[in-house]
């Protein structure tokens, strides 16, 4: 009698399993492209996070947000390049024949880091957007975010 093999058992399961954790992940993407209407790679940009932001502003608030993003706009744009190098340097060497896992440590950690330095910055321009907001405005606008 013809046993089926160990491998040949766990060949399909494995398939399934793989062609269902793509097809998730593909209506995931293709849900988040769809939904925010930008290439996803433009959806952490500094300029769209504070643009959202501000969109939850009046007028005169959404004129000091503004004005804290334009201080910062050169610095943005140079850690967006930066992020925008790190990214090529990890594709590069992912399609490397052979694989260099410090220089793909290395080139993450690069990506993390001007990550972590467009964060920073953002944080600077919201916290000096409500150094500008009155108190009371600030509270009643602080009350219509929902509390998780």
């Amino acid at each position: 009698m013809n046993r089926p093999s160990a491998r040949s058992r766990w060949l399909w399961p494995l398939l399934v399993a793989s062609l269902s954790a793509n097809i998730l992940l593909g209506a995931y993407a293709g849900t988040l492209f769809w939904r925010l209407n930008v290439p996803l790679i433009e959806v952490t940009s500094p300029a769209r996070v504070l643009e959202r932001a501000a969109s939850f502003l009046d007028d005169e608030d959404r004129a000091a947000a503004r004005a804290a993003y334009l201080k910062r706009e050169d610095a943005f744009a140079d850690s967006e390049g930066d992020v925008a190098e790190a990214r090529a340097r990890v594709i590069a060497l992912l399609q490397a024949p052979e694989l260099d896992h410090a220089a793909i440590r290395a080139a993450f950690r690069d990506v993390h880091a001007a990550r972590t330095r467009s964060f920073d910055m953002i944080v600077e321009a919201v916290i000096e957007t409500v150094q500008a907001i009155p108190p009371e405005r600030r509270r009643e606008l602080m009350s219509k975010i929902p509390q998780r």
